[in-house]
């Protein structure tokens, strides 16, 4: 194997898919397989062991999925070029291209597959990768439901059905609708923390979505949304009415 050859893991939950990657790429004579894993939780450690300059990631995944996968490599500050296998799905192919990045729909087509891995090569010493990744991150995040912890398990609920959240001691109640909601046995903080930038932390005990923002009123110190036919009003706290403003100011 010569030394300028690039070295790839594959990342998938099904050793079919990973067996039926191996064979496409068997005879590929500039690539170097360092690596295979159906087990995603194990797949930050192969890659930092590994050090591959390309990714062969499945998207798909129990427990922790493709973009996981990626996002917790990016805090590690490592940066493999992502080539994500994926069944077709339309706002999944809007975040990739979103991050300028490459996928191959399953079933793998080999002359795809050898093209992805020419714009890998090309692009492996490319400057904006980290750039790529994080607007990648920034889409998917906009667009992926959310998972959240409750008593007997867990939800998955999109960010555009969310219309506000409450916090209730170390639980949280997503309103849906004001006749709808989730209990989630996480904090306000904790529920925060996964929520895309559209949604507003306004005081201790609530979060907005500003999608559903129709009216702020510095001298009533209130907010209301509306969506469909449901209105909410909101009282704000003066300390918050700035911030507010400058965050609506800032999507």
């Amino acid at each position: 194997m010569k030394s300028s050859a690039l070295t790839a893991v594959i990342i998938d939950d099904e050793q079919e898919a990973i067996n039926g990657l191996l064979a496409l790429v068997k005879d590929i004579k500039n690539l170097e397989i360092a690596g295979t894993t159906t087990q995603p939780e194990k797949a930050v450690n192969l890659c930092l062991k590994a050090r591959p300059d390309i990714l062969l990631l499945d998207i798909s995944m129990p427990g922790m999925d493709g973009f996981a996968v990626l996002s917790a490599l990016h805090e590690l500050n490592f940066y493999p070029y992502p080539i994500f296998t994926t069944a077709y799905d339309h706002f999944t192919l809007q975040a990739i291209k979103a991050g300028a990045l490459d996928y191959l729909l399953k079933p793998i087509d080999r002359k795809e597959l050898v093209e992805a891995l020419r714009k890998a090569e090309a692009n492996k010493a490319s400057h904006d990768i980290e750039q790529r990744i994080e607007s990648l991150e920034k889409a998917v995040k906009n667009h992926r439901k959310l998972r959240f912890n409750t008593r007997s398990g867990f939800i998955m609920i999109h960010p555009d059905e969310i219309f506000y959240i409450e916090a209730d001691a170390n639980y949280s109640e997503i309103f849906l609708s004001l006749k709808q909601r989730e209990v989630v046995s996480m904090n306000l903080g904790a529920v925060e923390a996964l929520l895309p930038e559209q949604f507003i932390r306004i005081s201790r005990s609530i979060i907005i979505n500003s999608t559903w923002l129709t009216k702020l009123s510095g001298v009533q110190k209130k907010c209301w949304l509306r969506k469909e036919n449901e209105e909410k009003e909101f009282s704000v706290p003066e300390k918050q009415m700035g911030e507010l403003k400058r965050k609506i100011g800032e999507l």
